[in-house]
């Protein structure tokens, strides 16, 4: 390798959490998806289920990669995300505003998802990037 260059690895923790990532934009995509189109909210059960249960694993493994993650960027855009799809919840998925709220919710966790890591770690507490 030259200088400079790192070494690409997929251990197994970043393969879960590849994977699970994955699970949950795919679930997310559904429901979203049949909101939008309009499909009855009692027949998006199982996709607001996988939704729920994909974004709490995913929480779970991304709250383990710091003890600061609950004030970084990161987790604060983590508990918005998490917001957002609870209001889509509590207004009802086929309501005009569901659908918003599950669109806000893609939002949130689209840009926290690519916000580079120095912004994503930077603490609220330490008033700097801390890991």
């Amino acid at each position: 390798m030259g200088e400079g260059q790192a070494r690409a690895t997929l251990g197994p923790a970043r393969a879960v959490g590849i994977t699970l990532r994955t699970a949950h934009l795919l679930a997310m995509a559904a429901l979203a998806g049949g909101a939008w189109a309009g499909v009855p909210a009692g027949q998006l059960g199982g996709a607001a289920l996988a939704t729920a249960l994909t974004g709490l694993a995913l929480l779970a493994s991304e709250a383990s990669h710091s003890r600061h993650w609950a004030y970084q960027v990161r987790g604060l855009l983590v508990l918005a995300h998490t917001v957002a799809f609870g209001l889509a919840a509590v207004l009802g998925l086929a309501s005009a505003w569901g659908p918003a709220a599950l669109t806000g919710a893609l939002v949130i966790g689209a840009v926290g998802s690519h916000l580079p890591k120095g912004l994503r770690a930077w603490s609220l507490r330490h008033r700097a990037v801390v890991d």
